[in-house]
């Protein structure tokens, strides 16, 4: 729950916050056009969602559901919401690190993006000093990916969105907090994955799913039935429920066990303690990171 306690908050900046898409959260609380919050207001907030354990230090950048998940000393911190590639210039995955970082940087501008501002009549510009002007806002952190860095914007509204020419764009206050936090080194995996499943330590079964935005070739409910034979839980799913999420996609982690009784008894009779680890299967131990 949230109590609306200033004017002027939007139903994007809270989406944002929250790592949500706006709709999900208009959706969630039945609100009417033109979506207004009002001080006084006590919104419900469901943004329960699998942490990805694939590293345990570091960051992990899921660009499919445009969030950021920070981990020190092998426990997870928090979630940060970004803004990431464009179709036409998307963010590379792979694994890299983080090798320079600037306060109040200067933003020198790629050959690309200056032939990008000839073709649409702008001012080409070969520097842009610190300031309310430089799209890389006051923090600035380089990966070895080429080109991608992880800093602030100057347009906060494009976080949730993926809007930029393939850098990572947090949020000016969120990114002042995680800043002092990384160092020269810190490990950084990009990943896309719009489908998360994970079992608790109770044998919950749960499936986030987001949209598919760089239209990459998968088969969500084959992918999904792949990874439940592969642990031995077929026979524990709620398939229809699970097709129904597969297809809204709206980014919030749902049980989909088949019901009470098949939690209950967790695992089947002579499988491991825990389904195997999976890039696409966020386990840590015995118990799946839902928060």
């Amino acid at each position: 729950m949230y109590l609306v306690e200033q004017h002027r908050v939007s139903i994007e900046r809270l989406a944002q916050r929250k790592g949500l898409r706006w709709p999900v959260l208009v959706k969630q609380n039945k609100l009417k056009k033109p979506y207004r919050l009002k001080k006084g207001m006590t919104i419900k907030i469901d943004s329960t969602h699998i942490v990805p354990t694939c590293v345990n230090q570091g960051l992990i950048i899921n660009l499919a559901e445009l969030n950021l998940y920070y981990f020190k000393d092998g426990a997870y911190q928090r979630r940060y919401a970004l803004a990431a590639g464009k179709p036409s210039w998307p963010t590379p995955t792979g694994n890299y690190k983080i090798i320079d970082k600037r306060k109040n940087p200067t933003w020198n501008v790629p050959l690309s993006i200056q032939e990008e501002m000839e073709e649409e009549g702008l001012e080409v510009l070969e520097k842009v000093p610190p300031g309310p002007k430089n799209p890389l806002g006051k923090f600035f952190m380089l990966t070895s990916a080429e080109g991608v860095g992880i800093h602030a914007t100057n347009r906060p509204w494009s976080v949730g969105y993926y809007a930029s020419h393939g850098c990572i764009r947090m949020l000016p206050d969120e990114i002042e907090k995680l800043f002092p936090e990384v160092t020269i080194g810190t490990p950084v995996k990009i990943i896309y994955q719009p489908i998360k499943m994970a079992v608790t330590a109770q044998g919950r079964i749960f499936l986030e799913a987001h949209h598919n935005f760089y239209q990459k070739k998968m088969q969500p409910i084959a992918l999904v039935k792949e990874l439940a034979a592969k642990n031995q839980l077929e026979d524990r799913i709620d398939w229809d429920l699970a097709a129904q999420i597969l297809k809204s996609r709206d980014g919030v982690a749902r049980d989909i066990t088949r019901n009470v009784l098949d939690a209950a008894a967790g695992p089947p009779a002579g499988s491991a303690p825990s389904p195997q680890l999976n890039s696409v299967f966020p386990l840590q131990g015995k118990e799946a990171k839902l928060k």
